[in-house]
């Protein structure tokens, strides 16, 4: 089976967060859930996009159009992650979110993720234009 190749280059990253991980991310593993990492990312994304003065939950927001993870490495209760955010890639409607989650004590990198998404005004219930806030991709 082919595995999903993410890939992205430092310059594009250009915001980061951190976050632990609690109790309730852990699976029957003892490592941080699937499930959860994509709750991080989910998080991670709002933090970026409040820091561009752009509000996901009021019209327009944004709709996640799909969502990429590769895992690269266990994450366990209490670790602390940093999550490396940055644009990968920008349409005329919104473009893609790519995702570094990194545990700082070791650098050890845990997973890479990316998400499409478009700007969408609910109360039309159509895609709109990019928000002139939404940053272009950072070139290296």
């Amino acid at each position: 089976m082919a595995r999903v190749q993410l890939d992205y280059p430092d310059h594009i990253f250009t915001f980061s967060t951190e976050m632990d991980v609690r109790f309730d991310d852990i699976n029957i593993g003892a490592h941080l859930g699937f499930d959860k990492l994509v709750t991080l990312v989910t998080e991670a994304r709002s933090r970026y996009l409040e820091s561009l003065a752009i509000a996901e939950v009021a019209s327009p927001g944004v709709i996640v159009t799909d969502l990429a993870v590769t895992y690269k490495a266990e994450a366990r209760l209490r670790d602390r992650l940093r999550i490396d955010v940055g644009v990968a890639e920008r349409s005329r409607v919104g473009g893609d979110i790519a995702y570094r989650i990194v545990r700082p004590v070791d650098d050890a990198v845990i997973a890479i993720a990316k998400t499409g998404m478009v700007f969408f005004d609910y109360e039309a219930g159509r895609v709109v234009g990019a928000l002139p806030e939404f940053p272009p991709v950072v070139k290296g």
